[in-house]
């Protein structure tokens, strides 16, 4: 019954009215918005590129972790499972791209990306998580290793829906924004894919790529309204 009641299934949309009457909607007149959770971003991520494997049950996954931290642990090379024989260890290994509610939990090797985005702290028991806003999060979904090769396969799928450029762009605001998007909106990204390819001068794939990676970066993507 709460899932289907209203209040739970109201829009965010703002009422002019019901502002004025409740300004701190104490009465939950509109969806006060969320930013999604860390494990909801990089499956949302692993969504729009056409990737994320769905598969039910199984044992947990170890995804690929950037040099940088393994180097930290204490175990060097073997505190992180690697190899082909490993669930998830592959950049193509369908594991890898299960959802993240498999992906192995090292308490003292957490996924950089799930702890960019505020992974319940598994030092102490976690009540409630918190939604912060740091620098790091916008740099790890602009500049890891994970968000650039989804960015890649995201490009990829949108040259197999559509060869016209600009329903290429229409089709992956849809899917970052999951709602229908104005002309207006369209024409504005467009121009600014073409003015990206222009300026540094790449191919085709390679900008749609670039513009794939921005679009993972909109608020409108990793937050709930």
């Amino acid at each position: 019954q709460l899932v289907t009641s209203t209040a739970f299934r109201i829009s965010g949309e703002h009422d002019h009215l019901a502002a004025e009457l409740d300004p701190t909607n104490k009465l939950y007149w509109r969806f006060p918005g969320r930013r999604l959770s860390a494990e909801e971003i990089r499956d949302s991520v692993l969504a729009v590129s056409g990737n994320l494997n769905l598969a039910i049950g199984g044992t947990s996954v170890f995804p690929k972790l950037p040099a940088e931290v393994l180097s930290t642990s204490s175990r060097p090379g073997s505190a992180w499972p690697v190899g082909d024989a490993v669930p998830g260890a592959g950049l193509e290994d369908p594991n890898s791209m299960r959802r993240s509610v498999y992906v192995f939990v090292k308490r003292s090797l957490p996924h950089p990306l799930l702890v960019s985005f505020d992974l319940a702290d598994t030092d102490t028991s976690c009540p409630v998580r918190f939604n912060t806003v740091q620098p790091t999060q916008a740099l790890t979904l602009l500049n890891s290793e994970f968000s650039d090769r989804q960015a890649r396969l995201f490009a990829e799928r949108l040259n197999r829906e559509s060869e016209d450029p600009q329903t290429k762009v229409r089709l992956a605001l849809e899917l970052v924004t999951q709602k229908q998007v104005s002309e207006s909106m369209v024409d504005r990204h467009f121009e600014f894919l073409k003015k990206l390819q222009a300026d540094h001068q790449l191919e085709e794939t390679e900008a749609l790529a670039v513009f794939c990676l921005a679009t993972l970066n909109l608020n409108e993507f990793v937050h709930l309204d």
